[in-house]
């Protein structure tokens, strides 16, 4: 529209203001705005006012009519309307919620609660991602993302956690069914293992509390929680159990497993773990159910001594070409002891094997240690603890005739040395899989470092402890977060090994730097480094800064968009990231 705004100089002059004016709507349900298009100056200033009234006519036709109305002309740009940043990388996020069709799930819960549960769990677990930390200071967040509207309390929240508690066992069933059918799950085996998080609190509640001391993988003395975690062959996690911090890693299996089954309508489980859940008892209960299991085996100590015997049958192993790795594979009767005394007959594989790369490895730690407790035995410092202790003995020495020794000779234990090194190198996996081939053995339980990391991610990208809620049923909220948000970086993940192979610590920088400010008019001004005028224009050479830029332009890709605008109507950047959408084909 023309809109002829009469104003009166300090003179008392009347005159007339021309400009063009258009309206918009900043978001969805928003009331209708103007914004200058274009100021034309005075009309009593022009020489021909029928003339320049035509111009004005003929431009707001052009305008209007034209299908290309993005850009935006810098002297159209106004001043500021807020100092607030707003982040528009969660609408990523977005994407790839939708993808696990999470907005339906939510749909179909039934609540008399007053407040969006949905709205408080998708804000809570983007901000697990970007920015993690206490329920209290993330919502303090609540006007950080662009075009969401935190129409929340905070007391809401904390209540919406018990439905989330609630309804948890059912999100996953309902994301491994999706992950199923959009990706394809091996289920016939799954990764498990334990690890657990520290609360600060001096002491456990009751018995009841989730949070109680046990054994730290932090060797710290607070309250802890165990989390059992299954991942399948893609690195995604597939299920999550919460057991009370005193609970022994080993004994969180049999219930993590029955669990999955239970809920994933699973007839047969294989489950790769490491050695702390070789337990006689798991494996009873392996075999009682018809699962199967790959699992390492300690080679040292009485559970590794039926073992020796096969490290040094040198003729039995088979190397490869350059001769850094050898391996036998053989069968053995492994009869199973129940806790009734009953004996099951259990046939399993057995692979070992040796590398040099990694028997060079420990020799080298050895070494170190070796040289920690020479030097600590030369300055007479033998009783402090540490991990060289081992290597040091004693010898008792008696100068003269009688039964008590008067002299005590502290020096380096070589037959411990000795004894240590016949094992460098090697590594011992068993399986109830007998038709595992040597190479299928070694590919399944590879996968199983990828579950630590995955624990490492929840502890230092998501800051999942410390815990900063009390409630049982608040602790199981925040962990289901926790686990979404884990499978949301992964797919990240997965989705960006077509293009590069970037990490998720870079991914979360990167959503982290796609910001917008808000200008006079419902102008947006991109400030990430993406939006930089200089490095667009004049093609600059990429520093250690713009690796981020390149990240940048990897998720755009990945989720089809590619903005290359420095300035953008709100109205029109709302068409934009409708757009936005992830997808991962089978």
């Amino acid at each position: 529209m023309i809109r002829k705004q009469q104003i009166i100089k300090k003179t008392g002059e009347v005159r007339t203001y021309v400009s063009v004016l258009e309206g918009y709507r900043p978001g969805d349900g928003t009331g209708v705005k103007q914004r200058t298009v274009r100021n034309f100056g005075c009309l009593e200033d022009q020489p021909d006012q029928e003339k320049f009234l035509k111009e004005v006519e003929e431009f707001q036709t052009a305008y209007f009519k034209s299908k290309e109305k993005l850009n935006i002309v810098l002297d159209q740009i106004g001043e500021k309307s807020t100092q607030v940043y707003y982040n528009y990388g969660h609408l990523y996020l977005d994407a790839v919620y939708r993808f696990l069709e999470l907005d339906k799930f939510f749909k179909q819960i039934k609540t008399k609660a007053t407040y969006d549960v949905e709205k408080i769990f998708k804000f809570l677990l983007f901000n697990r991602i970007l920015n993690p930390d206490s329920k209290r200071a993330t919502f303090q967040l609540s006007e950080n993302f662009y075009g969401f509207n935190c129409d929340f309390e905070l007391h809401q929240i904390y209540r919406s956690l018990d439905l989330i508690y609630e309804n948890m066992e059912q999100m996953q069933v309902h994301i491994n069914e999706v992950i199923k059918r959009k990706i394809g799950r091996e289920t016939s085996f799954a990764y498990y293992d334990v690890t657990n998080y520290f609360s600060e609190i001096d002491f456990p509640k009751s018995d009841e509390d989730l949070r109680q001391r046990g054994v730290s993988k932090e060797h710290r003395v607070d309250p802890i929680v165990q989390l059992g975690l299954f991942m399948d062959n893609n690195n995604l996690p597939i299920s999550m159990t919460l057991f009370k911090g005193n609970t022994s890693d080993s004994l969180t299996l049999q219930p993590a497993m029955q669990k999955i089954k239970d809920n994933y309508g699973l007839n047969r489980l294989i489950v790769v773990a490491d050695k702390g859940m070789n337990s006689t008892r798991n494996l009873v209960t392996i075999a009682k159910n018809n699962d199967g299991y790959v699992v390492s085996q300690i080679l040292k100590g009485l559970r590794g001594k039926r073992y020796i015997d096969k490290l040094s049958e040198e003729s039995e192993f088979i190397y490869n070409q350059n001769r850094t790795y050898k391996y036998r594979l053989f069968e053995e009767d492994f009869p199973l002891k129940t806790e009734d005394g009953n004996i099951i007959e259990h046939k399993r594989k057995v692979l070992i094997y040796w590398k040099k790369s990694i028997a060079e490895r420990e020799a080298r730690k050895r070494d170190i240690k070796i040289k920690k407790a020479e030097k600590a035995i030369l300055n007479g410092t033998y009783d402090i603890t540490n991990a060289a202790q081992k290597y040091i003995t004693i010898n008792h020495i008696i100068k003269e005739t009688g039964e008590v020794a008067t002299e005590i000779e502290h020096y380096i234990d070589q037959k411990k040395i000795q004894e240590e090194q016949k094992y460098d190198g090697y590594f011992c996996i068993v399986t109830s899989e007998r038709n595992y081939s040597q190479k299928e053995i070694h590919d399944v339980y590879s996968g199983l470092g990828k579950i630590e990391e995955s624990f490492r991610l929840t502890k230092t990208s998501l800051e999942a402890r410390p815990m900063y809620v009390s409630a049982n049923n608040h602790i199981q909220a925040h962990f289901q977060i926790c686990f979404v948000a884990l499978l949301m970086l992964r797919l990240f993940e997965l989705k960006l090994k077509t293009e590069q192979n970037i990490s998720v610590e870079r991914v979360v920088k990167a959503l982290n730097s796609f910001n917008v400010e808000l200008l006079r008019g419902g102008i947006l001004h991109f400030i990430t480094p993406k939006g930089s005028l200089e490095y667009e224009a004049t093609g600059m050479k990429l520093t250690e800064n713009t690796e981020n830029i390149e990240d940048m332009k990897i998720i755009e890709k990945i989720f089809n968009q590619e903005n290359k605008f420095i300035n953008i109507k709100q109205e029109n950047f709302k068409k934009i990231i409708k757009e936005i959408s992830f997808n991962i084909t089978k």
